[in-house]
């Protein structure tokens, strides 16, 4: 059979540690039917490649050129004499097995036993992989990529040959029209709002690769904190409230804050955009600032500014812990919901607080909504255990942008307290093992990608139209957001992988779990090519990616995209057509700070 196109070879694109697990699928397309059981793989040097049977005329000499013209089509000459690349034997021969799936057919090998260093591709005789390496540490280039893409997402400042000065002027409360100068900060998923329960996650990432990172990246990693900081700290008020959004606008008709704000817990998906997207440089136009109260741009304030607050020898250290204060003393005036997002900022909050030695928190406050986040994880024999619940065990906890917080919560915990444990430290210990080993890596094994999953259902919502695997209890789990509901929200989860890979990542490292790092890249791995697209979902790493959506600006040199969404039947889409729909292709700061702390904990192995 002659090579085709729509047959594809994939493996990561960015590569692989020495000691990584290495994975490599064969996408059938059309042609399951034609292929064999068992295909032969060879991994090359990049660049080269083996024999064909082309029909060459005598005419060519190839003792110094190859063939040049069509070199997938052919069969390969696979006799002991004959097979042989351009430059001698392959590198490294390993055998793709056909395998029926719950995603479909698919072949499927791993090559985990090579561990040699170098730049390669496979090779076999229905295609190529991209070219990918195998080295020591090969995740500096996401930090370099992180790093471009936050400064071409600045706002209030030109960047040059991304967008004009703009927005250097935000903007007016929308309480009484008070003007507050709050340029500076990101825009959010390349558009011109300036979510504070969005980009300031970019907080965490830039800390920890600042912390972990290549030393050549720390100055870059202060200017932008600094540049974050210059919106962030103008979004405080006097009394310690902290404002909700800039540009955001009103809700979509119909829908209120309370019932239209949180869905899955991610703030603002039915928020029309300010009228003005522009804050009026040359005219007197000025964008609002949300004025509205909400607990997770309250917490995440104090926690980010908490924790840059120990960066070494870093001159707004005093402001930012005094700031987080202010919000922490103004946090306690206000009652939340309890819903467990809400706990478990809170907690976040406050153990970056305590972490700085600051005299508003104490253990006692920790622990005692600690023991409230232990209080919503499900225990019990089924097919799933460990996750979390909502609040009075409405649903599973869910969320697009904090998938794991639960879990984050309860290792900060941990790594604060490790010398210093007692009955509450083993069950919170127990607890984030029950979760990683007994829910996220307990289904993985569901797909052959070994993807962990985005929630648990306690009622799954329209269950005729759309499937739900059964995770014990009467509920239902998914790897991907259910596309039917009340309020509809076909959302990629990319977000919610780099979430989870962070988490195996960190706790990996903290509880010396080498087997939930190599799973933390397993999802990584995905995320760079290894998926039934083949495309990289971030554009500044790898070879192939989908078009990333950026509606108001199509120069952003690097992103990452909101990722797959599931079918009805709960397996993956991701569009791949030159059409542009934000559910998969929209570019979103939230993944991509969350796979930066994830490989930075990988580095620390």
């Amino acid at each position: 059979m002659n090579y085709v196109k729509n047959i594809k070879i994939v493996t990561s694109q960015l590569g692989f540690r020495i000691e990584s697990h290495k994975y490599i699928k064969l996408i059938p397309g059309d042609f399951a039917k034609d292929i064999p059981e068992k295909i032969k793989f060879y991994i090359q040097s990049v660049g080269n490649r083996l024999q064909r049977d082309h029909k060459i005329p005598k005419v060519w000499n190839d003792d110094v050129f190859r063939w040049p013209f069509d070199i997938g089509k052919g069969r390969i000459n696979d006799t002991e004499k004959n097979n042989m690349s351009w430059n001698g034997k392959p590198i490294y021969i390993g055998m793709l097995e056909k395998k029926e799936t719950s995603w479909g057919i698919l072949w499927q090998s791993d090559f985990t036993d090579f561990q040699n260093s170098g730049i390669y591709q496979i090779e076999t005789e229905y295609g190529f992989s991209l070219p990918f390496v195998i080295e020591e540490y090969p995740y500096e280039r996401l930090s370099r990529s992180f790093l471009i893409y936050l400064y071409a997402q600045r706002s209030g400042m030109e960047v040059p040959g991304v967008r004009p000065l703009e927005n250097a002027h935000d903007g007016i409360l929308d309480i009484d029209g008070t003007y507050i100068p709050a340029a500076g900060g990101w825009n959010d998923a390349g558009d011109h709002r300036k979510w504070m329960a969005l980009t300031q996650v970019n907080m965490e990432g830039l800390f920890n690769i600042f912390q972990f990172g290549h030393p050549t990246f720390r100055e870059k990693v202060l200017d932008e904190i600094r540049w974050g900081n210059k919106y962030f700290h103008a979004m405080i008020s006097d009394d310690g409230q902290v404002y909700e959004d800039l540009g955001g606008g009103d809700l979509k008709p119909g829908f209120s804050y309370d019932d239209g704000w949180w869905q899955e817990n991610h703030p603002g998906c039915l928020a029309i955009t300010d009228p003005f997207l522009f804050d009026g440089v040359d005219t007197d136009n000025k964008r609002v600032i949300r004025t509205t109260y909400n607990p997770v741009v309250q917490y995440l304030f104090i926690r980010s500014q908490a924790i840059i607050s120990k960066l070494p020898q870093f001159e707004e250290s005093v402001k930012c812990l005094k700031l987080a204060e202010k919000a922490w003393e103004y946090a306690k005036q206000i009652n939340h919901d309890q819903r467990t997002l809400f706990v478990c900022e809170e907690v976040l909050a406050a153990i970056e607080l305590y972490n700085c030695k600051s005299k508003k928190i104490n253990k006692e406050i920790i622990e005692e909504k600690i023991a409230m986040v232990l209080q919503r994880q499900f225990h019990g024999e089924g097919e799933l255990s460990g996750y979390f619940l909502e609040k009075d065990n409405a649903d599973g906890y869910r969320s697009i942008v904090y998938s794991c917080e639960p879990a984050m919560a309860l290792l900060r915990y941990c790594e604060l307290f490790q010398n210093n444990r007692n009955n509450l430290y083993e069950k919170v210990s127990n607890a984030i093992v029950e979760y990683i080993d007994n829910y996220l890596i307990a289904d993985s094994n569901s797909n052959p990608y070994k993807i962990t999953p985005y929630g648990i259902y306690v009622d799954p919502p329209y269950s005729d139209d759309q499937k739900f695997r059964n995770a014990g209890n009467g509920r239902g789990v998914r790897t991907f957001i259910h596309p039917f509901g009340e309020n509809t929200l076909p959302h990629g989860t990319n977000s919610v992988i780099m979430h989870q890979a962070y988490l195996l990542s960190r706790a990996g490292k903290f509880f010396k779990r080498i087997d939930w790092q190599k799973h933390a890249e397993i999802l990584l791995s995905w995320a760079f090519g290894h998926n039934p697209s083949g495309l990289s979902l971030f554009s500044g790493i790898g070879f192939k990616h989908p078009v990333p959506a950026s509606f108001y600006n199509y120069r952003i040199p690097e992103a990452c995209v909101a990722g797959f969404v599931g079918k009805p039947d709960d397996t993956p889409y991701l569009e791949e057509s030159n059409g542009i729909e934000w559910s998969t292709q929209e570019i979103w700061d939230v993944p991509f700070s969350y796979a930066v702390s994830s490989v930075m904990y990988l580095k620390q192995q």
